[in-house]
């Protein structure tokens, strides 16, 4: 609390006298009115077409190429230490190993392989990403990335109740060649090199190919031997081509294949160890016949507190090693024809597909009690949309309309965790296909009343049909169901312009996660059981606000959210005589949220910028139905009440041209739960990270030298986990990164 206190009063202080800016190389926040002429305005396609962030009337984060290198993000989860509201939540348990789910202002997704879907939409290109597998992209030769805080509900629809992440890829350039390079070295064996070359084809179109590979060493202990855990590789693949064969028409069609590999799962298990004796009746959990019947007749161990984690750092290592592949390709193709200065008709064509395989071991021992079987998944997705964009009535009506078709299909490789020694029978093997297919059609758009107000109104019919069949490894038909699912989201508002430098708006928005059914269970009845959609209203009041000639930026946010038919992971008893129960998405009541959220900027001096955000959360159950596992007074999962980042950059100009840019980046997030549910729910303490970086550019600009590192204070902290006593006996907790020192040289002409 003193410290809360302390951090409250540092940052009010610093807001009033300083105030700082992000710059050009720190567009967290928009700077200045493009009447300004300045270089660094912001430009975000969070209402779906160009304006200036501080003319948005959207609680959006942007963030540039540049500022991302500045901030030291390099993959998704890294953004969360920048993000006011936003949470990454790994998975590293399970067969969702080597994914993560994006929480914003507490709402999201406990993990994959459920039946549900993501409440966070995450967009590539304007296209959206149909997985949580794979989703903790490596930042490669991307533009831009924006974090749209809110529910999204009639530009993007699908899944984006909570908000939505968006990721920009560099486009070709037409009419000039270009090569850019770079290489990064760090510790444990860090090695990144990529590339991107583009070539110009005569006047009216451009290629541009990217490639990259990201490899580095584990940084957890394996007790009981060989490589450390954690160990990843990531490889792309990009080309590009764009063509403009007249002023009205463009073309974008590209390409791309990646594939990444996560070598062993990174979480200690602090112990104790304690097999949980039955209830009277129910039946006994794995590792307790393990120590009372088969590890004395085999003479092998016992699962006890000799097998815990010796370290931070440790874990007790398993029986198979643990791991998650990812393979993933796309097609993308966007045709842009101007129809007249006024009117803009759009086709975006995407398919996509995501394989992946992955392995786990709950019980986190190498004794054979709990392995989890090789699981294999495939999702292929296809998309099509139509887009109107234009302005009407001297430009006082903006607008933008479409239709949208996208098919889902989700063949998946189902093994349930089982006893090698005890001899699982081949029957807990199923396949599982899950069809999607969703259409909706929207319009949303604003209309300027006067010179200062104007009216925001937007509107989407969404339709989502699902299907899942289940079948024995043999394609014995176990069940087969179907269900459809629509929704009506909306959003009205109004926008004030009080000075050009001072515009206030407010929203109320409505946001829509379609239900689902969940994995085969043949103690559930239906062998599906379905669960119902999620709805969210709400009501968002916005500033964004600039001094100083552009120098000083206030962007703050409040909002208030009710939530409908929240959907909950947790352990259903079927039979209360014998224990006996399953693990299932099920139906909350509601629950309400509320907050504040403020991203500031300023410029000190012309080469020294401060920066930072600033979110607060208090989120609670008001009715929790029938579901179990949960009360009124169960704090959902991944809702920090405080986070908050604070930085500064110095620009030093060289007297031939060359410049040296130092920045320190400081990001804390407060106590949370891992999970929903209190049976299985692990505390995450707070915890703060310190990232640096110097960077050298030549006086041409075409090498830059930086030297970086993250967790500088080498925090040790959590990241996710969860509580497995009631099957297992133990506790996984997902380990953060420890302190990480590299160098990057980047080359470009």
């Amino acid at each position: 609390m003193l410290l809360r206190q302390h951090i409250w009063s540092l940052l009010a202080t610093t807001s009033v006298i300083t105030c700082a800016a992000q710059g050009a190389a720190f567009a967290q926040t928009s700077e200045p009115q493009a009447e300004q002429e300045r270089s660094d305005v912001v430009i975000v396609t969070a209402q779906r077409r160009s304006e200036d962030l501080q003319d948005t009337p959207v609680a959006v984060t942007a963030l540039t190429a540049d500022s991302l290198e500045q901030l030291n993000v390099s993959n998704t989860a890294d953004l969360m230490q920048v993000v006011p509201s936003l949470q990454v939540s790994t998975q590293t348990a399970g067969n969702g190993g080597g994914s993560a789910t994006f929480f914003l202002r507490g709402m999201g997704q406990q993990r994959s392989g459920n039946g549900s879907e993501p409440a966070i939409g995450v967009y590539v290109d304007d296209f959206y990403y149909p997985s949580l597998q794979g989703n903790l992209f490596d930042i490669i030769d991307v533009s831009q990335v924006e974090v749209l805080r809110g529910p999204q509900g009639t530009l993007f629809g699908r899944n984006t109740i909570g908000g939505a992440i968006r990721y920009t890829t560099r486009e070709p350039e037409l009419g000039e060649f270009g090569v850019n390079a770079k290489a990064t070295l760090g510790t444990f064996n860090r090695m990144d090199v990529s590339g991107a070359i583009n070539v110009p084809l005569g006047d009216i179109a451009a290629l541009r190919l990217t490639a990259g590979s990201n490899a580095r060493d584990g940084y957890v202990h394996v007790q009981s031997g060989g490589k450390d855990a954690g160990g990843t590789t990531t490889d792309v693949l990009r080309l590009q081509l764009k063509v403009e064969p007249t002023d009205y028409l463009r073309i974008d069609i590209s390409g791309q294949t990646s594939s990444s590999q996560l070598d062993g799962f990174t979480y200690t298990v602090p112990g104790p160890l304690t097999p949980v004796p039955p209830a009277p009746g129910a039946t006994p959990t794995l590792p307790f016949i393990w120590n009372a019947t088969v590890a004395p007749r085999i003479g092998a161990p016992r699962y006890t507190d000799a097998l815990k984690s010796t370290c931070f750092y440790c874990e007790p290592g398993t029986g198979r090693r643990e791991f998650a592949n990812t393979d993933y390709s796309n097609a993308f193709a966007t045709i842009a024809w101007d129809i007249s200065d006024d009117l803009t008709l759009k086709s975006l064509t995407g398919w996509q597909k995501i394989k992946t395989l992955s392995s786990s071991d709950l019980d986190s021992t190498p004794l054979p009690i709990f392995l989890g079987g090789i699981a294999r998944s495939s999702t292929e997705a296809f998309s099509q949309e139509f887009q109107l964009n234009g302005q009407a009535i001297d430009d006082r009506l903006n607008y933008v309309g479409g239709v949208y078709y996208y098919t889902q299909l989700d063949p998946s490789y189902l093994p349930v965790a089982r006893n090698v020694t005890l001899g699982a029978p081949a029957s807990n093997i199923t396949l599982e296909d899950r069809k999607t297919i969703s259409m909706a059609a929207y319009i949303d758009g604003s209309f300027d009343i006067t010179d200062q107000l104007s009216v925001l109104a937007g509107f989407r019919h969404s339709e989502d049909r699902k299907k899942v069949y289940t079948s024995t490894e043999a394609r014995a038909l176990l069940s087969a169901l179907e269900k459809k699912f629509a929704s009506d989201t909306y959003r009205v508002g109004l926008m004030y312009d009080w000075t050009p430098d001072f515009m206030t708006y407010a929203n109320v928005a409505t946001g829509f996660r379609a239900g689902g059914f969940n994995p085969y269970n043949a103690l559930l009845t239906p062998a599906n059981q379905p669960f119902d959609p999620e709805e969210s209203t709400s009501y968002e009041v916005g500033s964004r606000m600039q001094f100083f000639d552009g120098r000083l930026t206030f962007n703050p946010t409040v909002f208030y959210v009710d939530w409908d038919k929240i959907q909950v992971q947790s352990v259903r008893i079927i039979d209360v005589n014998t224990g006996a129960g399953a693990v299932v998405l099920q139906n909350a009541g509601t629950a309400r949220s509320k907050g504040a959220e403020l991203e500031w900027s300023g410029e000190v001096t012309d080469d020294f910028r401060l920066f930072g955000s600033i979110a607060y959360l208090d989120i609670k159950y008001l009715d929790v139905g029938s579901a179990q596992g949960i009360t009124l007074a169960t704090k959902p999962q991944r809702a920090p009440e405080l986070t908050y980042s604070v930085g500064a950059a110095h620009t030093f100009t060289l007297g031939d041209g060359g410049r040296i840019v130092s920045s320190l980046n400081y990001g804390f997030q407060d106590d949370q739960f891992s999970t929903p549910t209190d049976s299985d729910k692990l505390l995450l303490p707070s915890y703060a990270l310190l990232s640096a970086r110097i960077e050298f550019t030549i006086p041409d600009e075409h090498l830059s030298i930086a030297l970086f590192a993250t967790n500088l204070t080498d925090e040790e902290y959590y990241v996710g986990g969860v509580n497995y006593y009631s099957n297992v006996g133990a506790a996984h907790y997902d380990v953060g990164r420890p302190r990480e020192i590299g160098v990057t040289a980047q080359f470009k002409y």
